[in-house]
């Protein structure tokens, strides 16, 4: 059955978290790993299975579904479902997760921790991406934080515990607001309900029906975009943002920027444009505003930074902006672009923190002024560093590569309804090839340092993870249809309920 897959999707990482801690003294951390990988693959062959049915009924609302009692008193219900938005996301964390226990090195310190923490991530982002009821997708949504926040804390670079604790304390404040607004839009009822108060009902379907007056939905929407802006996160509110995607090891900031900040976007598109169309519609100016700022910035703070990671962590703010923008416009077309920037931002940005691991792995430095000459052969890091060009052109929007359909379709998506902001997008997208070339330039070529001739080589334990998603990239990019297909109908759907649309 296909429901009892929705099940399986959340059991698989619940399964093997509980396994981990209890094998045997005597295995070695491949044990951990195995079990994490094995855990990883089944569920996104389970969820790619799932394409086919969601293909059949042309991506509908919730066409997959579970409505299980937990808790009425309080309005929370096991509420779980599948559509055309949620289905790609599914699919997009399961990857991430399964490459980021391949690229751990094989030396992992204490690994039993570090994949259980892994797999509980994994657990709130499956989590969220199927639940149907807002407080369980809150509760989703915060047991997210617990373990990514340990992960960096336990395992990240020399500055983790301000970067552990900057994400915290940014992340606390998310997850309070979302609530927040959760339980206002659910308890809160205009007057158009009637002197009855219904019981409390936080499923999707219910709060759709509420009728809130124009001020309590403007509240609403204030505080949601806080929280999600905080997740995406978008300028102002991505002070944990580049410390954290530094100090983070190489898988966590791979799963950190390609699949959790994705939750921000959804959470958008689901709470904001789907729930409160109206006041959406009142505000989006301003949010495209904000959606152009942050690309602009991004894209300018990338071309100032000396260190790779950080550079790489800027990027990704500056494409957030895109995503944000195309959220504004909130047209069928613009729609489309959001979820394939989505896709082909969480599969680039993980390919380049990937390859910026091997070499920091290699060379012991990050570091751009350190770094020349990599892609000489004599260097030993042609192979990785030519990915890395890969996933810098990708970035950057070059035809044939995933990244130039996604942007396309938010650029033509949004033009017609915020041109001013459309354009500086447009700008700083051609500021992500300066920074892009500046990099590749430094890194790649240059002179060969007398004091370490030759870095020691990748192996394809390290290049695999790349690779795959080297290999997505392109055919994401070759054919765009993968980044929309399943969503296209369902994006329709929220589009036409908003009220840009109308004369």
């Amino acid at each position: 059955m296909p429901s009892l897959a929705l099940l399986l999707l959340l059991a698989l990482p619940l399964v093997a978290g509980v396994v981990i801690p209890v094998l045997p003294s005597g295995v070695s951390g491949r044990g951990p790993r195995g079990v994490a990988l094995a855990a990883g693959l089944l569920q996104l062959g389970l969820a790619a299975a799932l394409i086919w049915p969601q293909l059949q009924t042309k991506g509908n609302s919730d066409s997959i579904a579970i409505h299980q009692d937990w808790l009425p008193q309080l309005g929370l219900s096991l509420d779980l479902g599948l559509d055309g938005i949620s289905l790609p996301l599914v699919l997009l964390a399961a990857l991430i997760t399964s490459l980021a226990v391949l690229a751990t090195p094989l030396d992992q310190e204490r690994p039993r921790l570090y994949f259980c923490l892994l797999l509980a991530t994994n657990l709130g982002l499956i989590g969220a991406f199927l639940a149907r009821n807002a407080l369980l997708f809150v509760l989703a949504y915060e047991l997210i934080l617990i373990p990514t926040t340990l992960l960096v804390a336990s395992f990240g670079g020399a500055k983790r515990a301000t970067a552990a604790i900057r994400y915290l304390t940014y992340g606390a404040v998310s997850g309070l607001t979302l609530l927040a607004a959760v339980l206002a839009l659910g308890l809160l009822q205009g007057s158009g309900v009637g002197a009855q108060a219904p019981a409390p009902s936080f499923a999707f379907v219910d709060l759709a029906q509420r009728s809130l007056d124009p001020a309590a939905q403007k509240l609403v929407l204030t505080l949601f975009l806080v929280a999600f802006g905080l997740k995406l996160p978008l300028v102002p509110l991505h002070g944990w943002q580049p410390a954290t995607y530094s100090q983070a090891p190489t898988p966590v900031a791979m799963l950190l920027s390609g699949a959790v900040s994705k939750l921000g976007a959804y959470g958008l598109l689901r709470f904001g444009i789907e729930l409160l169309p109206e006041p959406w519609a009142a505000w989006s100016p301003w949010i495209a505003a904000f959606g152009a700022i942050s690309a602009i910035y991004g894209a300018l703070n990338g071309i100032a930074q000396g260190e790779i990671r950080r550079l790489v962590a800027y990027s990704s703010l500056g494409h957030m902006g895109l995503v944000v923008l195309a959220l504004a416009a909130a047209t069928p077309l613009s729609l489309q672009g959001v979820m394939a920037q989505v896709l082909a931002h969480g599969l680039i940005i993980a390919l380049l923190f990937c390859l910026v691991g091997v070499i920091e792995r290699k060379t012991g430095t990050t570091t751009i002024a350190e770094l020349s000459g990599l892609l000489n052969p004599q260097r030993g890091l042609p192979f990785s560093v030519g990915l890395l060009l890969l996933g810098l052109m990708a970035s950057a929007g070059i035809p044939g590569l995933a990244g130039f359909g996604a942007e396309l379709l938010v650029f033509e998506g949004s033009w017609t309804t915020f041109p001013l902001p459309t354009l500086a997008c447009l700008v700083a997208s051609g500021l992500t090839a300066v920074y892009a070339v500046r990099l590749f330039n430094r890194v790649g070529f240059g002179r060969l340092q007398t004091k370490q001739f030759q870095w020691p080589t990748s192996s394809w334990q390290e290049r695999l993870p790349a690779l795959a998603l080297s290999l997505a990239v392109v055919s994401a990019g070759l054919w765009p249809q993968l980044l929309v297909g399943l969503s296209e109908t369902s994006t329709a759907a929220i589009a036409i309920r908003t009220p840009l649309l109308l004369p």
